[in-house]
């Protein structure tokens, strides 16, 4: 459980609403409080899934510009769902870029469609961890691209 100050210095929040929320708002205080165990809980599920990647052997291969082009496509996948649909996500979204021949993006499509949920869940997420990277790192796209995804090429 996070102390007061611990809650302020992590969440940019004065000591002085948290004290108020304590009294006013007890459940957002106790989620905040308590936000490091959720953080643990979702870290130990994140490795798993990331050992997973790891060691499975069955993951289509892509090739590096057909990450840079998914990457590129700018994918909202916000939920489960999406997630779980990531090829139609894809596919919709190619099919609004049309810089790609149609051969190419169904060879990715069906990529992607072969990838099991939780491979699906890994390869969304480290698309959306890379956003944030190469916005705020100026290192080298495809380096990160190659990190990120190696297990998928």
């Amino acid at each position: 459980m996070l102390s007061i100050k611990e809650m302020s210095e992590q969440f940019d929040i004065s000591k002085s609403t948290l004290y108020d929320w304590k009294n006013d708002r007890p459940k957002i205080y106790d989620y905040l409080a308590n936000s490091d165990e959720q953080y643990e809980k979702y870290r130990e599920i994140n490795i798993f899934l990331e050992t997973y990647i790891k060691t499975t052997q069955n993951i289509t291969a892509f090739e590096y510009k057909e990450i840079e082009y998914i990457f590129a496509l700018e994918l909202e996948l916000k939920d489960l769902k999406s997630i779980e649909n990531l090829h139609l996500t894809y596919i919709n979204a190619s099919i609004n870029k049309e810089k790609e021949s149609s051969e190419f993006t169904l060879d990715i499509y069906k990529k992607l469609e072969s990838l099991n949920l939780i491979e699906k869940y890994v390869f969304a997420n480290r698309l959306k961890i890379l956003v944030d990277k190469i916005k705020s790192k100026k290192e080298e796209k495809e380096e990160l691209l190659r990190h990120y995804f190696k297990e998928f090429m």
